[in-house]
C-alpha cells in the first residue's frame, strides 16, 4: 500500500492530466477573465484619465 502523501500526489497528478485534456468550462473561464481585465482597465482609465486630459490641456506650444 502506498504512503498517504504519495497516494494523494498520484491522484492529484492523474486528475490534473485528465483536466488538462478537458475543454469544458474553458469558455466560461475566458469570459470571466476578460470581464475582470476589462473592469480593471476601465477603472484605471477612470482614475488616471482626468489627469492625462488636464495635462494635455495645459500644453502650450511657444511661437517664435
Amino acid at each position: 500500500m502506498p504512503s498517504l502523501p504519495n497516494s494523494i500526489t498520484t491522484r492529484a497528478a492523474a486528475w490534473l492530466r485528465r483536466l488538462a485534456h478537458d475543454d469544458r468550462g474553458y469558455t466560461s473561464e475566458a469570459v470571466i477573465w476578460i470581464a475582470i481585465l476589462s473592469t480593471l482597465a476601465v477603472s484605471v482609465g477612470a482614475l488616471i484619465g482626468p489627469d492625462i486630459i488636464d495635462a494635455a490641456r495645459n500644453i502650450h506650444i511657444g511661437r517664435k
